[in-house]
């Protein structure tokens, strides 16, 4: 989660240079408070699965791995795979808007 928000945060700070620095010291906590949030509710299921039925978590004395279809699925899908698309489609949109900076300046140079 912090990654994909970072990536979000550098593609927001390109974009909008002068509103993403301005941001208080009450914005940015609470940036990182949702990051938290987040991530907490993400894996949170696993404690109540745990709760629920305790072979979820432990399946044979001794071994503890996540036994639970459901959570494989939304915790694969919500921990990894979308934080991934999140960040690729970002740095993808970063490298174009650089690119057209870079395009827009070099164009301005050679006017001078």
């Amino acid at each position: 989660m912090h990654m994909c928000f970072i990536s979000l945060g550098r593609y927001l700070g390109i974009r909008n240079p002068l509103k993403t620095r301005s941001s208080s010291k009450k914005i940015v906590i609470m940036k990182v408070f949702l990051v938290w949030l987040v991530s907490m509710a993400i894996t949170s299921p696993i404690t109540i699965l745990a709760m629920m039925d305790p072979t979820n978590i432990q399946p044979s004395p001794g071994s503890c791995a996540i036994n639970n279809r459901f959570f494989f699925i939304f915790g694969s899908m919500f921990a990894f795979y979308i934080p991934m698309i999140i960040m690729v489609v970002t740095y993808v949109l970063t490298v174009r808007l650089l690119q057209r900076k870079a395009k827009y300046l070099a164009g301005l140079s050679a006017i001078e």
